[in-house]
């Protein structure tokens, strides 16, 4: 806190002019906070310890921090938490471990902890497991789709090793099962929402799809989507072979703007990516400009819309910041990964970072939680593991904020852990 005062109050301003001739002259030591005060002007009284040159013993100063405004008052504990973590990124401390004991505030909403004996490198993973990644992503889109406000183009990445497609762990039925849940996600509350998945690129013998997309189109159309008559959700699918029948609430497509129809909501894009001699950029944008005029919202799932260089030319120099700006364009509503030591691939996972949309209030910034991953026991039938926040950012943070917080090996905790059971269901996103 002795950081926030000297960054947002006038004794860090006293302290550098009285410094400036003679460094050490005039030290502020500790901080205490004396009263937050609700009212209509918030802010908080604190008490700062200085230590003089000269005097034996340390002065005390005063001063206030302003609260930052809240549109609807301070009704909540979560409310308060807000403010402080706001505060807490103002005073320029990326490594302060303020934010951590801040996301644990007595009365808070717990939006942030992960359960206990994920084993996330053992795969397949348990329907807890796989279940807690659906509801997840599909409370971020819905509540991105809830509160957007200009430009509808969001993103999600969620990369644990069964849907992460550079590893050969990934699994296309999780991500298919993703994708169905997150589109019940919306139809159940009756919106149409497009599933589509990139066709085939290229000319003439160089005509293809990425292979981690190869038949995923067919295999999406063909799984159990409990839309047959007498399931439970009967209708949402139309399965009639006519041409002029009626779309159902869920529909399938491809990556253009022939797909996109006037009554669609949502439009889901699966993995779209390039390929050596063929880019996804001109008919992924041609599909979000068809998108925008019709209102509907464009989510892509993992994309991966970096340039493949190649002899032909294809996504050259010519035309790489539009490219690079477009794939910018699209804002991250939801984040998940593992991390490892720099000098391994997979194992150990010494940790993760994650950030949902639907964790924060709608006219907040969402914020990115380091988690550092502990662990008990010698194997996964004897043993736990947790997911310990030690970190949060406003920002995506880069490795050279996250590798203070995470060790290069795995701390093995010395006392036997409680496991939290796995939940099927998630309201944090």
């Amino acid at each position: 806190m002795l950081q926030w005062v000297m960054k947002l109050t006038d004794v860090g301003k006293t302290a550098s002019k009285k410094n400036a001739w003679s460094n050490g002259s005039w030290k502020p030591r500790e901080c205490a906070l004396t009263e937050i005060v609700l009212g209509p002007a918030p802010h908080m009284l604190l008490t700062v310890s200085v230590e003089e040159r000269g005097k034996n013993e340390r002065t005390s100063v005063s001063t206030t921090i302003r609260l930052p405004p809240s549109p609807y008052g301070y009704l909540l504990v979560d409310d308060l938490r807000s403010a402080l973590l706001k505060l807490s990124f103002d005073s320029g401390d990326p490594l302060s471990n303020t934010r951590r004991q801040l996301l644990q505030l007595p009365g808070s909403s717990d939006t942030w902890s992960l359960p206990d004996d994920l084993w996330l490198n053992s795969t397949p993973y348990t329907r807890e497991c796989r279940h807690l990644f659906y509801s997840e992503v599909k409370h971020a889109m819905q509540a991105a789709v809830a509160n957007a406000d200009g430009p509808r183009l969001f993103k999600v990445t969620v990369s644990p090793p069964e849907l992460n497609m550079e590893m050969d762990s990934y699994r296309v039925g999780t991500l298919l099962e993703l994708i169905r849940e997150a589109g019940f996600g919306f139809a159940d509350h009756g919106m149409r929402v497009r599933c589509c998945v990139q066709g085939s690129m290229g000319e003439g013998a160089f005509t293809g799809v990425p292979r981690v997309l190869s038949g995923v189109r067919k295999v999406m159309s063909m799984m159990d989507w409990q839309a047959n008559e007498g399931e439970e959700r009967e209708g949402f699918i139309n399965y009639s072979q006519e041409e002029d029948a009626a779309e159902g609430l869920i529909r399938f497509g491809a990556v253009g703007a022939d797909e996109v129809q006037p009554d669609d909501d949502v439009i889901i894009v699966i993995a779209p990516q390039s390929m050596v001699g063929a880019s996804i950029y001109e008919s992924l944008r041609a599909m979000t400009d068809a998108a925008a005029a019709v209102g509907a919202t464009v989510i892509l799932i993992n994309p991966l819309l970096q340039d493949r260089q190649s002899s032909s030319g294809v996504m050259s120099v010519r035309g790489r910041s539009e490219r690079m700006a477009y794939a910018d364009s699209f804002k991250e509503i939801f984040h998940f990964r593992l991390l490892y030591s720099g000098t391994t691939f997979m194992f150990p996972i010494l940790g993760c970072l994650r950030m949902s949309c639907a964790a924060a209030p709608a006219d907040q910034t969402p914020l990115y939680v380091l988690y550092q991953r502990r662990e008990t026991g010698l194997r996964i039938g004897d043993g736990h593991e947790s997911y310990t926040p030690v970190g949060v950012f406003d920002a995506e943070p880069g490795s050279d904020l996250i590798t203070p917080y995470i060790p290069r090996e795995v701390e093995k905790l010395s006392t036997t852990v409680t496991a939290t059971p796995t939940p099927t269901t998630t309201t944090s996103g």
